[in-house]
């Protein structure tokens, strides 16, 4: 085969039809000689696709990506990258190593509507339908005008994050635009910074575009994205994908995903926990994340409180007090910096950037205006997590179908996101049953209790967890556990990242509004007297005109937050859920007080009066009524701890009452465990509100698009 014809075999990009691409497709045809030298001892590991730009690649989750061009990884790209996990199964003695075809990389979905009809004669022949999102390489995105590049930005900005968010293989993905003449190379550097090249005429610079396209032609899976320490395993019987993941030099495979919802963001640490087996069947819980590069890491956590804890005991109760901590955290089994070359850790900076100094790039909007400016204005930044204006997620239980919200981080500045990041991974002892999950009401008030009386020498050995909430919290064999301690910090810690974290549902009162709302009340000047008395906080014999307002010191989290949100978990266990037993008739009462107080917003305005008065009134089964009474002493111990905390503001001092822990506890162990022990719960209703979440549906159909829709893009 000629020069010319073996490169347009392999170059040649079919895409929707418009000016631009039909030059780009004659200009690579016509440029052949520049990689003949390469082509012909070579072979690409990459396979060009030609889209009608309205087909919706499969996946899981059933998106609605719709890049209008795309480059396909082949078949031995993955076999190479698959090899290494191969080797470390069989000498771990796995039964059923995998061998990767071009058939186990597709489920039953991506086989069915590869099964195209036969067309009959006359009729125009149908397009083959996209290959499955996870063999997606880069999509693509082209205009015929330049000034329609907003366009182009957040259809592939969209594209590539849904990559990152449906395929946990993936450590960062590529992208180009095409406008007119010019292209443009986009690339989200896995949840850390989104970057941009310069913008070239390919018309007049015909030799950065031959080498761009040969680059990915001829890039091993690796250099495109791809994790070779995760690699996908089969298909389940309810057709979810499931992987073979590297940790430590040792290959776990998972059983079912329990939370990915993180990932949903491009930015930001990309958490993804799932249920897995090692190679002697024994269940674990394998957390994958990307971690800033000052930040310790969660074992590291781990061990510094456990260290912390045993040196604040006090003499001769060492063994009482580990007893009543390390039984009560998550078991750190094994962990590593995940490594893609097999020498150096996968880090955003030295490896995919090949230890360019991200510092020295421009930093721009990644939207520009929508007046005409020059193509320089252009350039990066997307929403991130903990933006001043970040909402909640919802995710989907994979197990019961029941949503449940995720938290956020919030950052007192926004700036442009340049966290660069290394790769970490973490395997747990124990594979428990969320507060979220659990059924059994008694087993919820049991780890609950486990966990308050954890708390207090946690906190008492100068640690707050920061991140409470019902995904965080276990029951494990007759126990409860603590999880998630990657927000978990020192008191006296202020370092940059002392940032807002947790989530909406269950952040306490002053951590939804960044700041302290018990310390005593200044009343105005003007105010008459007998108004003032109704201030409690202020004695009546001061004159108004001498008492000055302290200075409003910074917030900071602290234990009697950490104690809040076990409240709030537990008024979220009794509101979301109802006796299976003997349901509740008359639910109206009940979901209004639901979507008041969790509606996952952060600037809910119902949470602290009803903290203050807690009334339950209509809204529990009687089942559940016992724990009322609990519920609002609970409350009263909180207010009035936090009362004392802030007597002295703006000095706080979080335990000002010493055994605030145990006193929220003993509400709950008079006689109501005995009450309760026989009741199991039923969700009242998937979620309290009814708006939909960007996780809606994780597992199941699109909402709005049947499957195998082709429904066209939106104009």
């Amino acid at each position: 085969m000629a020069p010319e014809g073996r490169l347009r075999k392999f170059l040649t990009v079919e895409v929707s039809i418009t000016s631009a691409t039909r030059r780009l497709s004659i200009l690579i045809q016509s440029t052949g000689a520049v990689g003949w030298c390469i082509l012909r001892k070579s072979i690409p590991v990459k396979k060009f696709r030609a889209t009608d730009g309205n087909a919706t690649p499969f996946s899981e989750r059933k998106g609605d990506s719709r890049p209008d061009g795309f480059f396909e990884i082949n078949q031995k790209a993955l076999s190479e990258m698959a090899k290494n996990c191969e080797v470390l199964m069989k000498k771990e003695g796995w039964k059923d190593v995998p061998k990767p075809s071009e058939s186990s990389h597709r489920t039953t979905n991506e086989t069915k509507e590869s099964l195209q009809p036969s067309t009959n004669a006359g009729e125009k022949p149908k397009r083959p339908p996209p290959p499955p999102i996870y063999r997606i390489t880069s999509p693509q995105e082209f205009k015929k005008k330049s000034f329609q590049s907003s366009q182009d930005i957040i259809k592939l900005m969209w594209n590539m994050s849904r990559i990152l968010a449906l395929d946990p293989c993936r450590r960062f993905t590529l992208g180009f635009t095409i406008e007119n003449r010019s292209f443009r190379l986009w690339m989200i550097l896995n949840r850390g910074t989104i970057l941009r090249s310069q913008a070239f005429d390919f018309f007049e610079d015909q030799y950065s575009l031959v080498r761009v396209f040969l680059s990915f032609a001829f890039s091993s899976a690796g250099n495109m994205g791809w994790d070779p320490t995760i690699t996908f395993s089969h298909c389940d019987s309810d057709n979810r994908r499931q992987y073979n993941i590297i940790v430590d030099e040792k290959v776990y495979r998972t059983v079912t995903t329990l939370s990915d919802y993180p990932a949903d963001n491009p930015l930001g640490r990309a958490a993804r926990v799932w249920k897995v087996e090692d190679a002697k069947g024994n269940t674990r819980v394998l957390k994958d994340l990307w971690l800033e590069h000052d930040r310790l890491e969660e074992h590291q956590i781990y061990e510094n409180i456990v260290k912390d804890v045993e040196q604040s005991a006090e003499p001769g109760f060492e063994e009482e007090t580990m007893n009543a901590v390390v039984p009560h955290l998550l078991t750190p089994l094994g962990h590593c910096r995940v490594k893609v070359s097999g020498i150096a850790d996968d880090d955003t900076t030295l490896v995919m950037l090949r230890g360019y100094d991200i510092k020295k790039a421009q930093a721009t909007d990644l939207m520009r205006p929508s007046q005409a400016n020059p193509a320089q204005k252009q350039s990066f930044a997307y929403s991130l997590p903990h933006d001043q204006d970040a909402e909640y997620i919802t995710q989907t239980s994979q197990d019961s179908g029941f949503q449940v919200p995720q938290r956020v981080v919030l950052q007192e500045t926004r700036k442009i996101p340049n966290d660069q990041r290394y790769h970490y991974r973490i395997v747990f002892k124990e594979c428990a049953t969320t507060i979220y999950d659990e059924r059994s009401l008694s087993n919820i008030i049991l780890a609950l209790a486990d966990v308050l009386i954890a708390l207090q020498f946690i906190h008492s050995a100068g640690w707050v967890h920061r991140d409470i909430s019902g995904g965080n919290l276990y029951y494990y064999k007759d126990r409860g556990l603590i999880g998630d301690l990657e927000y978990a910090k020192k008191v006296e810690d202020q370092s940059h990242h002392n940032v807002r974290t947790g989530t909406p549902h269950f952040m306490a009162s002053e951590a939804l509004s960044n700041r302290y709302l018990f310390y005593p009340i200044v009343p105005n000047p003007f105010t008459s007297l007998p108004q003032r008395r109704l201030f409690k906080f202020v004695p009546d014999d001061v004159p108004a005109s001498n008492v000055v307002k302290p200075a409003a010191p910074s917030f900071n989290h602290n234990a009697l937050h950490d104690i809040e949100s076990v409240w709030w978990v537990l008024v979220y266990t009794v509101l979301i859920n109802d006796d299976a037993a003997s349901q509740s008739q008359n639910t109206s009462v009940r979901q209004k007080l639901m979507n008041k107080l969790f509606d996952g917003q952060l600037n809910n305005n119902s949470r602290l009066p009803f903290l203050r008065d807690p009334d339950f009134e209509k809204c529990l089964p009687s089942s559940f009524s016992s724990l009322a009474p609990a519920l609002r002493e609970y409350a009263e111990l909180l207010i009035a701890a936090f009362s004392a905390a802030e007597k002295n503001y703006p000095t706080i001092e979080p335990l000002a009452i010493p055994l605030i822990h145990s006193q929220c506890t003993h509400g709950f162990t008079r006689g109501i465990l005995e009450k309760i022990k026989d009741v199991k719960m039923v969700y009242v209703k998937f979620r309290a509100e009814d708006v939909p979440g960007f996780g809606q549906k994780r597992f199941g159909e699109h909402l709005d698009e049947p499957e195998g829709s082709h429904r066209r893009k939106s104009r």
